[in-house]
């Protein structure tokens, strides 16, 4: 299928700059439609820049891949993809146990039929989009409640989407807002639903430093894994079957086993997650104030429990090892936000940007009618979110957090409208409807649900909630510590939560939730009887969450348009886990006062930081270097291997695993985080403390050559003879 060229209405809209600028950018995630206003032959690339995106044949795009949150890119005939060592972990975390230890040791298949099924995993290619935002729209003039106009927007959607599945049946559809309220575009994914570990090094190459490295520089990891891709014989998607063949895609990246050296050009294709720099001041004022710390206070309270569960218990410590690591990332990153925001004093910035651009809007009697009164309406909304935040932040959260309460308040939904039904056909559509999608919701809560951890939870996250103001009150908290007015009682009651429920119960629980019964909902536990108090209470809040957010759908449309005014320019969208282009150079930076970190690491780094507790190194390692065998992949400027290096390309969450590529398109690394200073990225972009870390192919090709034995695949990548 050709990949449609966006509409010129489109296409427009994204320009960032004129085409005759090639300087350094403010920032870049380009959407493909946007290469061409890129010189990147004065940037320094050296292939026809057709070759990167081309909507009429076979380009660079057709190798990279969405690797679940992640990007990976293929890099050989026969569907091998490489992607992060994070990105894999939950995988192989699920193959592991205490005797086979591949968590900690790694995991290498022999051959293909060694290959072990990362379960759950699906891969997505871009195969074509275009610009559906007339069709998304569509009605939404006819209305004045921002309820109902949300409404509308969502059910074009579904309508856009299902025709279009049905129209191609061997793709996955679906509509991405590029900005706003505004833009929506329709992008057709080939699906790759068997997919398996080849290799994944283990923790002390593929974490080395863990979380106590993670988010700086310098850096030391092999944050790399490989996989494969399988498809059935006739080349459809197909989920895992020992009869499938690995998939061939038409276009894979060619290795450069002698990478890059410092000032090179380098760029990124990739799924990048969430940025938010289109969003008003207000919105970086929750963020800073509210929602980050929240979080991070959370999720690090959750995660020393768990290293405490997890002490002198090799079961525990290896059951709880992906969650601990998922939370930690998170919990980092948003401290490092936070760090962002103070140091460039961000929402103040952007609150005096915003004056200057309501005094531009008002000096034109034309603007001010027409955007006059979008900010002020934005900053009463936003007064508003900010207000209620602690007991929102708590509400998101617990049903987050909690797994058996996520699945206690669906049931008493689900039960509410379906008691709410009176005529007998219409309870027997819904139970055929919406019992499955229950009874899936519990298969995929059900393995996250533990008690263990969970209860010690709900007492924090209550006792946090008790100590609210007036306007945060939480009524279902509040009436439990009227009924529950000791610590004993109060933990007796949490107790009786997950010991007496039939939640916890998978077999009786498959039977409740047979198809078409409404048995399900004759349970009445305890639980199920806390979720329901708390249901009345966010259900109601619910509705005036949704108004405010069909109140800001429309605003923060008629937000980007007066911005644009204001500063004579367009913007690129905020990223969106669609595929997007960045490129720049490899390059070094000023972290802090005085302090020049260089844009290479090597080896010697990997041995001096060796401490056997939080530098764990493999002994065959120690033992290269000692020898100072690093084959043919020493950087010859070094003399040393190189192991990550750094560059000044705009990245964030999603791109983990995407391909960095020199100027002729060969990889060269494979990305894996930002420093510290840039993890305020998703907010705002700067060259000056922006930096992304990869892994350098050099050193994944020693790690396979040297200590891996994994000579077949550097054969199959076509590195070695």
């Amino acid at each position: 299928m050709k990949k449609t060229i966006l509409l010129f209405a489109l296409s427009f809209s994204w320009i960032l700059f004129n085409s005759n600028k090639t300087d350094r950018l403010d920032e870049g995630m380009f959407p493909l439609s946007e290469l061409k206003q890129v010189d990147l032959k004065k940037a320094g690339l050296k292939m026809d820049p057709i070759s990167l995106y081309n909507p009429n044949g076979i380009s660079q795009i057709d190798a990279i891949v969405r690797v679940g949150g992640c990007t990976g890119s293929f890099v050989s005939e026969d569907g091998l993809l490489v992607t992060n060592h994070h990105c894999a972990f939950s995988f192989v975390h699920a193959i592991s146990d205490t005797i086979n230890k591949y968590v900690d040791k790694g995991y290498l298949a022999k051959s293909r039929e060694e290959e072990a099924p990362a379960k759950g995993l699906v891969c997505k290619i871009t195969v074509s989009y275009e610009d559906v935002s007339s069709k998304v729209l569509m009605r939404t003039q006819e209305t004045n409640d921002p309820v109902v106009r949300l409404q509308i927007i969502a059910e074009n959607v579904k309508a856009i989407t299902t025709e279009e599945n049905k129209k191609n049946p061997k793709l996955q559809c679906e509509i991405s807002e590029m900005f706003t309220g505004r833009t929506y575009v329709l992008f057709r994914y080939q699906l790759l639903k068997d997919v398996r570990l080849v290799y994944v090094p283990g923790r002390s190459i593929g974490e080395y430093g863990g979380e106590k490295d993670n988010w700086v520089w310098p850096r030391h990891s092999g944050d790399f894994a490989f996989l494969r891709a399988y498809v059935a014989k006739d080349g459809s998607a197909a989920e895992y079957s020992k009869d499938n063949v690995p998939f061939k895609p038409v276009k894979y990246l060619k290795v450069n086993p002698k990478g890059v050296k410092e000032n090179d050009f380098v760029f990124i294709l990739g799924y990048p997650g969430r940025t938010f720099r289109n969003q008003p001041a207000a919105f970086y004022q929750y963020h800073e104030k509210y929602m980050l710390k929240y979080v991070s206070d959370l999720f690090n309270w959750e995660i020393n429990y768990m290293e405490k569960l997890g002490e002198n218990n090799e079961f525990l410590e290896l059951k709880y090892s992906a969650k601990i690591k998922g939370l930690a990332n998170t919990a980092k990153n948003y401290e490092g936000k936070l760090q962002g925001f103070r140091r460039v004093g961000l929402t103040d910035k952007k609150k005096a940007e915003e004056k200057e651009m309501q005094k531009f809007l008002e000096s034109d009697s034309e603007l001010n009618k027409k955007y006059g009164d979008v900010i002020p309406k934005v900053n009463k909304l936003y007064d508003e979110i900010i207000r209620f935040a602690p007991r929102n932040l708590f509400y998101d959260y617990l049903y987050n957090l909690s797994p058996t309460f996520q699945f206690a308040a669906a049931v008493d939904n689900y039960k509410t409208s379906y008691n709410q039904i009176k005529n007998k056909e219409e309870r027997a559509v819904f139970l055929s409807k919406q019992v499955p999608r229950l009874k899936s919701l519990y298969q995929k809560l059900f393995a996250q649900m533990d008690p263990s951890v969970e209860k010690p939870l709900l007492i924090k996250m209550f006792a946090d909630a008790k100590e609210h103001n007036s306007d945060n009150e939480v009524n279902a908290v509040v009436g439990f510590y009227k009924k529950n007015k000791t610590d004993e009682a109060r933990l007796k009651t949490i107790e009786k939560f997950f010991t007496k429920t039939k939640i916890l119960n998978s077999t009786l629980m498959m039977e409740f939730l047979a198809d078409s019964s409404d048995a399900v909902f004759g349970l009445n536990d305890d639980i199920i009887k806390f979720a329901h108090e708390m249901n009345k209470e966010v259900n109601k809040y619910d509705e005036q969450d949704r108004k405010r957010e069909g109140e800001l759908n429309l605003l923060l449309a008629k937000y980007v348009d007066a911005k644009s005014e204001f500063k004579k320019t367009q913007f690129i969208p905020d990223a969106n886990a669609t595929l997007r282009f960045t490129y720049g150079y490899i390059k070094g930076y000023f972290p802090n006062d005085a302090e020049w970190n260089k844009p290479f690491t090597t080896l010697t780094g990997v041995i001096e930081k060796e401490d056997g507790k939080d530098y764990e190194l493999l002994q065959a390692i120690k033992d290269l270097y000692a020898l100072h065998d690093l084959g043919s992949y020493m950087h010859p400027d070094l003399n040393d291997l190189p192991v990550n290096f750094l560059y000044n390309l705009d990245t964030t969450g999603g791109n983990s695993g995407s391909p960095v590529m020199d100027a002729d398109g060969n990889l060269v690394g494979v990305n894996f985080d930002r420093a510290y200073t840039a993890t305020i990225n998703d907010y705002a972009w700067n060259e000056a403390y922006s930096r992304s870390v990869a892994v350098d192919i050099r050193y994944v090709c020693w790690i396979l050559e040297k200590v891996a034995k994994a000579n077949h695949l550097l054969t199959e990548m076509h590195v070695v003879n």
